[in-house]
């Protein structure tokens, strides 16, 4: 989907159905921001999230998310869609890695 070295801003969105047979959209955003003190250290901000679109209750679940702010770095959302607050600390320190991290769990669905 995201090509080897890409140019900033990077904004794709696509369905994918999963192993559940439920429909997910896919959204990456990725920006380049004034908010260098939200967004430390070049104000890049990341976001990768993965909804699923429930057909019989028209309700949308956002069921991954990772994304990068102040004081967390990059990081999963990790019990969704119960928990929205609840966080995991990546170890990855730039929006590649998140991407690969996220590319697994999509993979996953």
């Amino acid at each position: 989907m995201i090509e080897k070295n890409p140019k900033l801003p990077i904004n794709i969105t696509w369905t994918k159905i999963g192993k559940d047979k439920e429909l997910y959209r896919i959204y990456v955003d990725i920006q380049i921001t004034e908010n260098r003190k939200l967004y430390p250290p070049f104000g890049l901000k990341a976001v990768f999230k993965a909804i699923r679109l429930n057909s019989s209750s028209r309700n949308k679940e956002i069921v991954i998310l990772i994304d990068n702010h102040i004081p967390y770095g990059f990081h999963e959302h990790d019990k969704l869609p119960r928990i929205h607050d609840s966080r995991k600390i990546l170890t990855e320190q730039n929006w590649q890695e998140a991407w690969g991290i996220f590319q697994k769990k999509i993979k996953e669905l």
